[in-house]
């Protein structure tokens, strides 16, 4: 008998927001896109991005859905991690047999113009997520650019993506061509974990993301 198995690692959890929310958000970022805001975020920022700030408004909106979604990554986790009897501490153990309760630091809004990007980084807290709100521009697009159409690296043009060591101490990217139609997509990932934002090129208009944080609090 021969079969393979997965060693334990965090998996990726992705969702998408309810229309009533991903409107309410829209709201005051367009406010903020049309009479400005005095809630710059920039310094506590990685990103080569000119208008980043603090969702304020709407923020209560999203809350309650970040915790759930939170809660839930966490348990679907646990339960990977327990299969391969792999709980880090003791603690961990006990609090896999309670809800995950948790609570969101600071919500960012990024308005990501041409050629802007946001480099390798990673998060505070334990867990981070994104969400797109806008993007102006097709995927495919942004591969034909002159720039990029004959690099070996052509499909990560204008991409999100995951920055990582494999087992064997390779270092491994996982991407997500964002484009047009992704609006309301979310993901929640461990906070410290490398990610970057590739620059798009084929429009004129704002990629609009939010972005933040969260940590566990039992």
């Amino acid at each position: 008998m021969f079969d393979v198995f997965t060693l334990p690692n965090w998996r990726i959890g992705r969702s998408k927001i309810p229309e009533d929310i991903y409107n309410n958000i829209m709201s005051e970022i367009k406010e903020i896109q049309n009479c400005g805001s005095p809630n710059k975020w920039n310094k506590e920022l990685a990103g080569a991005i000119e208008k980043e700030y603090l969702l304020i408004k709407s923020r209560s909106s999203l809350v309650s859905f970040l915790k759930d979604m939170a809660a839930k990554y966490v348990d679907c986790e646990i339960k990977n991690l327990s299969e391969y009897g792999l709980l880090p501490t003791p603690d961990d153990a006990r609090r896999s047999e309670t809800k995950a309760e948790f609570e969101v630091l600071q919500i960012w809004v990024n308005y990501q113009q041409k050629n802007e990007y946001n480099p390798i980084h990673n998060h505070g807290g334990d867990f981070s997520f994104v969400l797109w709100m806008e993007i102006p521009f097709k995927h495919s697009d942004e591969c034909k650019v002159k720039n990029v159409v004959n690099s070996n690296s052509s499909q990560n043009a204008s991409n999100f993506e995951f920055i990582y060591n494999d087992i064997l101490g390779k270092i491994n990217t996982y991407s997500f061509p964002v484009e047009s139609g992704w609006e309301g997509r979310i993901i929640m990932f461990p906070a410290k974990l490398l990610h970057i934002v590739y620059p798009f090129q084929t429009s004129d208009g704002y990629r609009i993301s939010i972005s933040g944080n969260l940590n566990r609090v039992n």
